[in-house]
């Protein structure tokens, strides 16, 4: 910051001494002028004061010249001064004005807030590094998430070769649900890291998010080529499937991965709900998903997924809230005055409201964990334009009460979208 101050002094200094100098110059010019015009004003009077004697029309040709020399000394001191004074004064109230409307033109205009802000947050960088990434703090804010981002991308623009920053820069915005900034940081970070498989299934996903599964899926298959026993990758992988609704793909893939887990470990009994919730849905469709509209309700109510074990949500749209172009809507689970980042997402295009879904562990933020391991849960549904549950212009949210993990409810728990971010 006080470079920053140095660099403003020194171009109101340069620009002040820009606005000094034609001044300065003028005045000399001037006093210059006068000084030669009274010289040649004496000249031309000494050589007519000859020319009179010659002719003998001057009688006292020596006081003449004395009274010339005496006009001449007096008005050269009075001409200097006046110049002199005027140097000394003139250009200053055009520096003065210059200096105060260039610092309130940049106080009102200017970026100096957030540049204070970001020097403020590059100082807060180990301190929130810690808190965030050593310490894992429940106190942890969005706010602090977003600083802790805008700190580590200013480092990474000092060190860009650093692949691992790139690498969590592109983590923290797959949980903050940020397509573009995870696809940038993961892609710089997968051209640079010396073993890809670090990098790949991060990559992948944010891949996902972009739209560009064919380059997701590409990658996945050559991680899962290379390590067959890559559980990450074939998680990922089965997930690919799942949100395209293609259960039978998900199903073989989750099947696969049955051998290369410990039977009866967490892990293997989530990927086990996750075959039987394929199964169940290849068995209603015979063999294609179609959503079913509940029987009885005279709104259409569209029931999704909604699978034994999960929290049953449902959602509706308040009077008055309109349907968003090209809508997405984020049901998503967090902890009560905990932390804001979701450990639970489940995303619907184009969805048709009112909507009864479930959330459970199978849509976790991180692979393995599980809901019912925090005493209570609080779930929000978001409505916005496009894929990015980031952009809140022209968005609107819902949340439900507490909700208590130790049992899970049988009647779905209601969510009403009903106000503007």
């Amino acid at each position: 910051m006080i470079a920053f101050w140095i660099v403003i002094v020194a171009l109101l200094a340069l620009v002040s001494l820009t606005l000094a100098l034609p001044l300065l110059r003028g005045e000399s010019r001037q006093t210059i002028s006068r000084s030669a015009l009274n010289k040649q004003l004496y000249r031309q009077r000494v050589v007519e004061i000859g020319e009179e004697r010659d002719q003998g029309i001057l009688a006292e040709e020596q006081e003449s010249l004395v009274e010339l020399q005496r006009s001449l000394l007096d008005d050269i001191p009075d001409v200097e001064q006046t110049a002199s004074a005027g140097r000394s004064l003139v250009w200053i109230p055009g520096v003065l004005v210059l200096v105060v409307v260039s610092l309130a033109l940049y106080a009102k205009l200017g970026a100096w807030q957030e540049v204070m802000h970001w020097q403020s947050v590059n100082a807060r960088l180990p301190e929130l590094s810690n808190k965030i990434l050593v310490e894992r703090d429940s106190d942890v804010t969005e706010q602090d998430l977003q600083e802790f981002m805008l700190g580590l991308r200013t480092r990474l623009a000092e060190e860009p070769g650093d692949y691992r920053g790139w690498l969590l820069l592109g983590r923290l915005a797959l949980d903050g649900n940020d397509p573009d900034t995870a696809l940038g940081s993961l892609e710089r970070a997968y051209q640079m890291a010396p073993e890809k498989r670090l990098v790949t299934v991060p990559y992948a996903q944010a891949l996902m998010m972009n739209g560009d599964e064919v380059k997701a899926d590409a990658l996945l298959q050559q991680a899962i080529a290379r390590d067959p026993q890559d559980l990450e990758a074939r998680s990922t992988y089965a997930f690919m499937a799942l949100q395209k609704e293609d259960f039978k793909t998900a199903l073989s893939r989750w099947q696969a991965m049955l051998p290369l887990m410990e039977k009866g470990s967490s892990r293997y009994q989530m990927i086990e709900r996750s075959i039987e919730y394929a199964e169940q849905q290849l068995a209603k469709s015979g063999g294609q998903f179609a959503p079913s509209v509940a029987s009885g309700d005279p709104q259409g109510d569209v029931s999704l997924a909604v699978k034994a074990g999960e929290f049953p949500i449902h959602i509706t749209l308040a009077p008055g809230i309109q349907m968003p172009d090209d809508p997405h809507l984020f049901v998503f689970a967090v902890v009560p005055n905990g932390p804001p980042m979701p450990i639970a997402v489940k995303r619907i295009r184009d969805p048709k409201l009112p909507v009864t879904l479930s959330l459970g562990d199978g849509d976790a933020m991180i692979e393995g964990s599980k809901l019912e391991v925090n005493p209570e849960l609080q779930f929000k549904a978001r409505l916005s334009a496009g894929g990015n549950v980031m952009n809140k212009e022209g968005a609107f949210e819902g949340v439900s009460t507490t909700v208590s993990t130790a049992t899970i409810p049988t009647v779905p728990i209601d969510i009403r979208i009903d106000r503007a971010l």
